[in-house]
């Protein structure tokens, strides 16, 4: 029965949840045309916050109603007087069962956070493995100065890494440092060299590891939950949408130069891919291939890249306020879906 309760009270409910805020999310971006990146992820975390919600809230069912009625629906807001307000008894039904729980929490948020922490250290090493100065690597150091100027961000030191990792990506929240794999730099021309360091620049001037970061916890502490995944891919994938528009916008190249660059960039490192080589386990890279290489997602990519009008990148600021009141529309109203199973009210919301 203790497992039954969870169920019903919370995995079920931010399950659902989750699912309901990304349909939701779908349909109004794909009516609105939301072009701005910063607004569509804004949009595509709803499925990883609103389930904090459901943690927090607890709902007393009229249980004499369902002695008469086994279903009941409609749309609701979270009750302020309900959040952090437990019933021990309710929920888990004994002093035991409560103890039992409050292990098994803290033990998950324990092994989270060795997670996150070998994550970020692992990260730490790669970029300190090999720091390279501008005498090592003068031409690298030359895309950057030039392209950082452009967009107006922070310029990163540069490490090589000589793991079986061949994927570029971008380290640091503050102080940044991109990581390249001399095999990697050997594989491409000087023109998709020079289009791959844009792209990971743009990163930075996006402060898209802090959002990588935060989209992280908030899919890690949803682990059980599906639909948090198919959000933190989203958020991820906008990442990298967003960052190929601002090379688009800000490169000399046209956007079918640098579609073709990328292009090329993905086929070699595809070919050069051996069995000990692997690709940096992070999402905000350009070349992350693990879902990349379906030829529909490649499809996608090019065509984005291909298609992107600078004019509608960012939007102005009053569609922006209209989008944020919408977004704390869709944060706070629940549509809510009450039934009883046996002993068991489940109040989905």
């Amino acid at each position: 029965m203790f497992f039954l309760n969870i169920l019903a009270h919370y995995f079920l409910p931010i399950i659902y949840d989750s699912f309901v805020a990304l349909t939701l999310v779908l349909i109004f971006l794909f009516i609105f045309r939301i072009k701005d990146p910063y607004i569509r992820i804004l949009f595509f975390s709803l499925p990883l916050i609103k389930p904090f919600i459901i943690i927090v809230e607890r709902i007393d069912v009229n249980k004499v109603y369902f002695q008469y009625f086994k279903t009941t629906y409609g749309l609701r807001l979270p009750d302020p007087l309900s959040i952090f307000k437990f019933n021990e008894g309710t929920i888990f039904g004994s002093n035991t069962n409560y103890i039992i729980g409050l292990i098994v929490l803290i033990a998950i948020l324990i092994f989270l956070i060795i997670r996150w922490v070998n994550l970020a250290l692992f990260y730490k090493r790669l970029a300190y493995e090999e720091k390279v100065g501008r005498k090592e690597v003068p031409d690298i150091y030359k895309i950057i100065d030039y392209f950082t100027s452009k967009i107006k961000t922070i310029s990163p030191d540069v490490s090589l890494t000589h793991k079986t990792y061949i994927s570029p990506f971008i380290v640091g929240l503050k102080r940044f440092t991109l990581v390249l794999s001399p095999k990697l730099l050997d594989y491409l021309n000087e023109s998709e060299k020079e289009t791959l360091i844009q792209h990971e620049l743009c990163h930075i001037k996006r402060k898209d590891n802090l959002i990588g970061w935060i989209a992280l916890i908030l899919k890690d502490l949803n682990f059980f939950n599906p639909f948090a995944y198919i959000a933190y891919y989203l958020i991820r994938s906008e990442q990298e949408k967003a960052c190929d528009q601002l090379v688009v916008r800000h490169s000399e190249k046209s956007a079918g130069n640098i579609a073709e660059d990328i292009l090329n960039s993905i086929l070699k490192l595809k070919a050069s891919l051996g069995p000990s080589s692997h690709l940096i386990p992070v999402a905000s890279s350009t070349f992350y291939l693990t879902r990349l290489f379906s030829q529909k997602r490649l499809e996608n990519r090019i065509h984005s890249i291909t298609q992107t009008d600078i004019s509608r990148i960012y939007s102005k600021i009053f569609p922006k306020i209209l989008m944020f009141l919408l977004f704390i529309s869709l944060l706070l109203i629940q549509i809510a879906i009450t039934f009883k199973i046996g002993n068991l009210i489940f109040v989905l919301r």
